[in-house]
């Protein structure tokens, strides 16, 4: 019997889109639940027959797909976020771009004496979010779109595991700083979150159950502010349609950080409620990161290693 407590799950880069590289040498990841998961299409026969019964479940397609959720640590998820921002670390830079990078994923559960290997290759990573809230640690999740799943009771062959970075995962307090949009002073933050979306589809094939590729759509970034309402500078940009930016840092003080920036947005939403007697005001903003014609893309981020 399989306990989730000793599940492993693993990934290596692709190639070739769809093919796991020969004797994998996979990287343990950080995670703290998974939603992978093999699926197949199926069409009900529409076969006529007098006794009413349904004559048969005609399998025509599969692919794969699920999230994997993580406490944010540096180093751990560099590699998902440059299948997030199609795109690559370049002097520890990165921008949203538009090359696809794909990983095969491996997820082991220990049963007994066979353990049982779930192999997704083509895995693409169709969003990713962070969820940064007041006395929490900074939560995050990452959804796929895979070619194929498949199972096995055998590792592939020549397969290699290598631990995962083991630098504390942040959290909202000591982790955070440097908050600022332009335009206003900056806010005392209760939440932020941040999305990125690349609006991906699979691509069925006559000739195959798997996928053919995965196409790529729009790269939306999108986030909610709360914060307290201390003055009316965000919600005055939401009413104007003042375009602006937003920037923080998370991670260690000088090093083991990112800086996110977003170099364009436009508030979406804004709202001021009154929830009830012996509360704070919180005012919530939701944004649309927008195209920045100087730094060429949406969304920016930048990693400090440790020296």
């Amino acid at each position: 019997m399989a306990d989730t407590s000793q599940t492993q799950l693993a990934y290596i880069t692709e190639t070739t889109y769809g093919t796991t590289p020969s004797t994998p040498a996979f990287t343990n990841v950080r995670y703290t639940s998974e939603s992978l998961k093999a699926a197949r299409q199926n069409v009900q026969s529409e076969e006529i027959r007098r006794d009413r019964n349904v004559p048969d479940l005609i399998q025509v397609g599969g692919n794969a797909a699920g999230g994997v959720n993580f406490e944010l640590s540096y180093g751990a998820f560099d590699d998902f976020i440059e299948s997030a921002l199609f795109s690559a670390w370049s002097s520890d830079v990165i921008k949203n771009g538009v090359d696809q990078t794909s990983f095969t994923l491996e997820k082991i559960f220990e049963n007994g004496a066979t353990d049982q290997h779930f192999i997704f290759t083509g895995a693409v990573v169709n969003s990713m979010s962070l969820n940064i809230q007041a006395q929490q640690q900074v939560a995050g999740s990452f959804e796929f779109l895979c070619k194929s799943g498949s199972m096995t009771e055998t590792a592939i062959t020549g397969s290699t595991y290598t631990d995962a970075p083991t630098n504390d995962a942040m959290n909202a307090a000591t982790d955070f700083a440097s908050l600022s949009v332009t335009g206003a002073t900056a806010p005392a933050i209760t939440g932020l979150t941040l999305e990125i979306s690349n609006n991906l589809r699979q691509k069925p094939v006559v000739g195959s159950l798997d996928s053919y590729g995965i196409g790529a759509g729009q790269c939306v970034v999108t986030g909610t502010i709360t914060a307290y309402f201390e003055n009316s500078d965000l919600m005055e940009q939401f009413l104007a349609g003042t375009a602006t930016d937003l920037s923080f840092s998370i991670g260690g003080a000088t090093e083991n950080k990112y800086d996110i920036v977003i170099p364009r947005l436009k508030f979406s939403d804004g709202d001021v409620p009154t929830g009830g007697n012996n509360q704070d005001v919180i005012q919530t903003l939701q944004f649309t990161a927008l195209y920045d014609p100087t730094e060429e893309c949406a969304i920016k981020i930048t990693r400090t290693p440790a020296a």
